[in-house]
């Protein structure tokens, strides 16, 4: 019976050992250059390239952020162009192939979430609770592992390089028309910008696809344009007529 009690408080004494993940959370904050900087950075704008990762085929990429605010684009031969934004309050995306589609719901939030600049300064905000589940070795190197709740949508887990304590991969589980896909996400080559350490290296992989971004310019606090994030027409139009006859 005693070896039986002592088995039973190991797992307690384990998870008592490990740091919480708001340390954690506000650890990475501070290395990735802190409240100060990140809240100067009013906006964001990235461009580059992105590579179908085993079919040779790549195309631009542009990334535009603001506040809560969000628009990409990339245009990939074959495919066309594909855009996503969100304003503020309508998420969406268009494409050749399928025109004008607007996200609701889970889709919404996780769109939301993924608009801002930096979660690590704004986290409670979009999660409940983060927890610390234990280590695990990303791309050969030990990263601590939390475990995110988001007010909406299941659960993601971040990963923080040890050693660096900066993001370096994230996974969850999106909702898509297709139903929920598992999204795999690799963050890299992070370089100092206005005093905020960013990647310029995105992987992400989702239903057998690999696609790799890779930014040559990042700039914070760039002039955007004041209409960049308006919604496209076809957009507009979708979401006057969702208004009419709302579901």
């Amino acid at each position: 019976m005693k070896l039986l009690s002592a088995l039973l408080f190991t797992p307690l004494l384990f998870a008592a050992d490990l740091p919480s993940a708001d340390k954690l959370l506000q650890l990475s904050l501070e290395r990735s250059g802190g409240a100060q900087a990140l809240a100067k950075a009013k906006n964001a704008f990235m461009t580059g390239t992105v590579e179908m990762a085993g079919h040779n085929i790549s195309g631009p990429v542009s990334l535009f952020q603001e506040g809560s605010k969000s628009y990409t684009v990339i245009d990939i031969p074959g495919i066309g162009k594909v855009e996503e934004g969100f304003d503020g309050e309508t998420a969406w995306e268009m494409n050749a192939l399928q025109g004008a589609r607007i996200k609701d719901g889970e889709e919404r939030a996780e769109v939301e979430r993924s608009s801002k600049i930096s979660l690590l300064s704004t986290w409670r905000d979009y999660y409940k609770e983060g927890r610390t589940l234990g280590t695990e070795d990303v791309e050969g190197k030990p990263a601590w592992k939390v475990q995110m709740i988001p007010k909406e949508g299941k659960p993601e887990i971040f990963y923080f390089d040890k050693d660096t304590m900066l993001l370096v991969r994230t996974t969850a589980t999106i909702a898509t028309p297709l139903g929920d896909i598992p999204v795999d996400a690799l963050m890299g080559d992070y370089r100092m910008v206005d005093g905020i350490k960013t990647p310029f290296t995105l992987t992400q992989k989702a239903m057998s696809q690999v696609l790799v971004m890779r930014f040559d310019t990042v700039q914070y606090n760039a002039p955007i344009p004041a209409n960049r994030f308006d919604l496209p027409l076809a957009v507009k139009a979708l979401a006057a007529k969702q208004k009419r006859s709302p579901q």
